[in-house]
């Protein structure tokens, strides 16, 4: 069941809504949720004044999925109401700074700039790495300087973490691998489904430069199978990191294991489940077409619509982290 609310210092006001579409992407920043209110001539309901800077909240079968602000709004001359929210997430996009951040660890440059926009905290994670510098000379979004810093930190430490909301607060955590893992399969939860094979963003050698010291050091990754079937393909990347050899080598060697071999992206229709989301692991078996593996989601949209709820999924193999420049 469907339950939309306008909050208010004082109230919650259930809002007359016959379909939501909440979506997201991974490493896009903010959750987005979709509506229509309509009033129709002879309705029951009360009209409610729905305005930007609201906050909605959106309850599906007792459970809270979303919470958020207003920001944009659709009328029309029937009396049909567009409405557009997002969660707490946006306001990393939307304000932007510079900033210099020497030694410090993933935590707490996501802790200051939470305190520096007075944007509402949750828990934390200590991510242990320290960062020895970090220059946004050029004006910056808080979304991106997070990102780098995640980042930067999966370089060194091989860890992975993702900055969230949840009750309208921020959130890091570290972005572990599931212990149980939910199934879709062609047999039964997934409706239609795509899969696109490609080799264009494909290496089958990497090599990652580092000058110092008047000295130009060269961490190696090489795949040699995929060299053998799609030919030699080099991918190089210059480091600022003061990174010895064998830290270099391991650069390397991710790089490597983010781009070798052949990638499919698989698109699907499915009956919902609200737990999955942008970003998460999911097994996918489809019989059809042999394939039986784990995937991420990089972008989900949920549609409910009465007592209805399916779900479009963009699938990906790899969690890769975005570059920021």
């Amino acid at each position: 069941m469907i339950e939309v609310f306008l909050i208010t210092s004082e109230y919650w006001i259930s809002l007359p809504v016959q379909e939501v579409t909440l979506s997201g992407k991974r490493y896009q920043a903010p959750r987005k949720l979709d509506f229509k209110l309509f009033y129709p001539y002879g309705s029951d309901h009360q009209r409610q004044n729905v305005e930007e800077g609201n906050t909605i909240l959106f309850r599906w079968k007792g459970k809270e999925l979303f919470r958020g602000l207003v920001f944009a709004r659709n009328v029309t001359k029937d009396a049909v109401i567009t409405i557009t929210a997002y969660d707490k997430m946006q306001y990393l996009l939307l304000n932007k700074d510079v900033y210099i951040f020497n030694n410090k660890r993933l935590d707490q440059i996501v802790a200051r700039l939470l305190s520096d926009f007075s944007l509402s905290k949750g828990t934390i994670t200590n991510t242990g790495y320290i960062i020895k510098s970090l220059i946004f000379s050029n004006v910056t979004t808080l979304y991106d300087i997070i990102l780098k810093a995640i980042s930067e930190t999966y370089k060194q430490s091989g860890r992975t973490y993702r900055i969230y909301a949840k009750a309208g607060k921020l959130y890091l955590e570290k972005w572990n691998e599931p212990a149980t893992m939910f199934l879709l399969e062609d047999t039964n939860t997934v409706t239609d489904f795509t899969v696109n094979f490609s080799i264009e963003e494909i290496a089958t050698k990497v090599k990652v430069i580092l000058t110092k010291d008047k000295k130009t050091l060269y961490g190696y990754a090489s795949d040699s199978s995929g060299r053998n079937k799609y030919g030699l393909i080099q991918y190089a990347e210059a480091s600022s990191d003061n990174l010895n050899q064998a830290q270099l080598n391991k650069r390397a060697s991710q790089i490597l294991n983010q781009k070798k071999g052949r990638k499919k992206e698989v698109t699907i229709d499915a009956l919902g489940d609200p737990e999955i989301v942008s970003g998460m692991a999911i097994q996918v078996n489809l019989k059809r077409i042999s394939i039986n593996q784990k995937f991420y989601v990089d972008s989900d949209t949920h549609t409910f619509k009465g007592n209805l709820h399916t779900m479009s999924l963009t699938l990906v193999e790899q969690n890769k982290i975005p570059e920021v420049q």
